[in-house]
């Protein structure tokens, strides 16, 4: 695999335009705020807040940002993948994606962007390696539309009620009372979906909630820690940690911002 460029789109307001041209590499992109408007092969697609497209290299493609409400958007522009590794993303002209773990895949977008523009030694190895992970959590994603949609729309519940509500403390029972199954029904039927417990999927929100109040706010590591839920400090820097791979400080001692 050859990285490109990894570019965090904002348009603030101004006429972001691409012209008519094919794409040179194949790019990956996920939209964060906002709408962006593609045209591929006679086709206008809108994509909002979660969604994503995936276009092959040589797709004939302009684009612009939305007027009224214009777009945030990671994307990733990379060539030099063998087929097999792309594989559910080629059986169509382009690829539409709503991720369910898109809280996740925002958090290590935006990782594998500060890693890209920070150049730090061997930024090349581990960007590749968070760039593999992203195509196969999605590859992944694509491929579970073969289990059953009542287990899918089961998930998205779950998903969407732990969205809601991460910042509280949530427990397992809780979850399924909401949806109004047995604990251990839900955990597999989460895992068999998104890949993750539901317990590991709160943490993945909590952690994407963190680094953004650690980019955008005045609040010290222990003020976001008990919003998000986290009695312990030092938990919430070991799940940290875990996660995103360095301790929270680290954002703070390098003063990385997306701005």
């Amino acid at each position: 695999m050859k990285i490109e460029h990894i570019y965090f789109d904002q348009s603030n307001g101004t006429n972001w335009k691409v012209g008519l041209a094919p794409t040179r590499h194949h790019i990956l992109f996920l939209v964060v705020k906002g709408k962006v408007h593609y045209h591929i092969d006679g086709t206008t697609v809108t994509l909002g807040k979660g969604e994503g497209l995936f276009m092959p290299q040589g797709t004939l493609r302009s684009a612009e940002s939305d007027v009224t409400d214009p777009q945030q958007m990671y994307s990733m522009h990379f060539s030099d993948l063998p087929p097999e590794q792309l594989a559910y993303f080629m059986d169509e002209p382009y690829k539409i994606i709503r991720p369910l773990g898109n809280d996740y895949l925002k958090q290590r977008m935006s990782v594998l962007h500060e890693c890209w523009i920070g150049k730090m030694p061997c930024y090349e190895m581990i960007s590749k390696g968070i760039l593999m992970e992203i195509l196969g959590m999605i590859q992944r994603e694509l491929v579970s539309g073969g289990i059953p949609s009542s287990r899918r729309n089961l998930a998205i519940r779950v998903q969407q009620y732990i969205v809601q509500n991460y910042r509280s403390q949530l427990r397992l029972k809780e979850l399924a009372e909401h949806v109004d199954r047995s604990p251990n029904y839900i955990s597999n039927v989460f895992k068999e979906v998104t890949g993750w417990t539901p317990v590991e999927y709160m943490h993945e929100v909590r952690i994407a909630a963190a680094r953004e109040l650690l980019l955008t706010t005045n609040m010290t590591i222990g003020e976001i820690s008990e919003s998000l839920g986290y009695c312990d400090q030092t938990y919430f820097n070991y799940i940290y940690k875990k996660i995103v791979g360095h301790p929270p400080s680290h954002l703070l001692k390098t003063g990385y911002t997306t701005s």
